[in-house]
């Protein structure tokens, strides 16, 4: 039997995350930005931790990844930059079952809270499983969107789940 099998799938779900914007934030100034803001600082790096509807990860030493709703006002920083990341949302019975397909690494291990980078069908993507276990986020370059959309529809409806979305369409 596959370790990853799950007993029913049929609410395993894709969505796609269009409701929030991503900004990379670099340089000595980006914490105190950040806290300005209201903003979560993690504290250690290659880590994440969620405000309301905001999510910051740190993924460096004065580098930051800061993904906040439409609309709310990005931190005050020289070096904050707009990135253009696409964002899905995996959640559900069989997601790790999903992600065995796709990625090397063992979900099983994955709390929520866990920030990762890695390879997601060959493309690199940040990984991020939302406290309370809601969902996996995955966010990825927009110029890969067909790619990993199309790769991703096939999965999910092969494994009997469904797609919805939430501030934008698949």
């Amino acid at each position: 039997m596959n370790a990853y099998a799950s007993t029913d799938m049929s609410n395993l779900s894709l969505s796609v995350r269009d409701d929030l914007c991503g900004y990379l934030l670099t340089g000595p100034e980006s914490a105190s930005a950040l806290s300005a803001a209201g903003l979560p600082l993690p504290e250690a790096q290659l880590s994440a931790e969620e405000a309301g509807e905001a999510l910051v990860a740190r993924t460096g030493s004065d580098e930051y990844l800061a993904f906040l709703p439409k609309g709310q006002n990005a931190p005050a920083c020289a070096w904050c930059f707009p990135r253009a990341d696409r964002i899905l949302a995996v959640q559900g019975e069989g997601w790790i079952e999903l992600m065995a397909q796709l990625c090397q690494f063992d979900f099983r291990k994955m709390q929520p809270g866990d920030w990762l980078m890695a390879s997601v069908a060959g493309v690199n993507c940040w990984l991020y499983r939302e406290q309370g276990g809601k969902a996996l986020l995955i966010g990825f370059d927009a110029g890969f969107d067909h790619y990993l959309s199309d790769i991703f529809h096939t999965l999910v409806n092969e494994l009997g789940g469904k797609e919805s979305t939430k501030g934008g369409a698949l």
